[in-house]
């Protein structure tokens, strides 16, 4: 039986989180950017420990604002199938201070409506983008680090789409998060073999 984990990508606009997910299921990327308008699903798969995981991935615009009831979801097509992700991907730009403030809102409001009466967290994973342009970041990583993994229990990783660098490993600690929360409890240890696109298997 093929296990399925909906997971939605959120972040400010020019933050590189459609990046992030076309080098992950593509291995390729864009100098040109082209601001993400509607919802888009991807739909890879990936083999953890020899069991394959299908994953929706819901590439999701810039939002104003978590959808905090069923029908606000409904009714914003945007949003559609965010509230009822299995875990969250908050992509912030590492030289932009403004994408970090939103990926906070957004992050509280995650908690504020999915927790309140849930018997487990769902897994969340901020992710600081762009990380090929460090030497203009608005803050060192370890202050973000420690703000993220301490004080709000999510996890943490930096990237770069651009040079396809720690892309696979977000990923893969977003299914450890996953695993360790429930998901497939008696996975103990994780081995990502690859995204597989249509008739070709990317094997690490």
């Amino acid at each position: 039986m093929v296990e399925t984990l909906s997971i939605a990508v959120i972040g400010a606009p020019g933050v590189g989180k459609t990046s992030i997910i076309r080098q992950f299921i593509y291995s390729d990327f864009s100098e040109t950017y082209t601001p993400t308008q509607t919802r888009y699903v991807y739909r890879p798969s990936v083999i953890l420990n020899g069991v394959m995981y299908d994953l929706k991935i819901l590439d999701v615009p810039p939002i104003s604002s978590f959808p905090s009831s069923p029908s606000q979801e409904w009714l914003d097509m945007r949003c559609r199938g965010v509230r009822s992700a299995n875990a969250y991907i908050l992509v912030y730009d590492i030289c932009c201070v403004e994408s970090f403030e939103y990926v906070k809102m957004i992050r509280q409001q995650i908690v504020d409506n999915r927790y309140v009466g849930s018997s487990s967290e769902v897994p969340i994973l901020v992710v600081g983008s762009k990380r090929d342009l460090q030497r203009h970041r608005f803050t060192q990583r370890r202050a973000v680090s420690v703000l993220v993994k301490k004080t709000w229990k999510c996890g943490y990783v930096e990237c770069s789409a651009k040079y396809n660098w720690h892309v696979l490993l977000l990923f893969k600690e977003l299914l450890g998060i996953a695993v360790a929360r429930g998901l497939r409890p008696n996975h103990t240890s994780i081995r990502l073999q690859g995204a597989l696109q249509r008739n070709r298997c990317n094997v690490m």
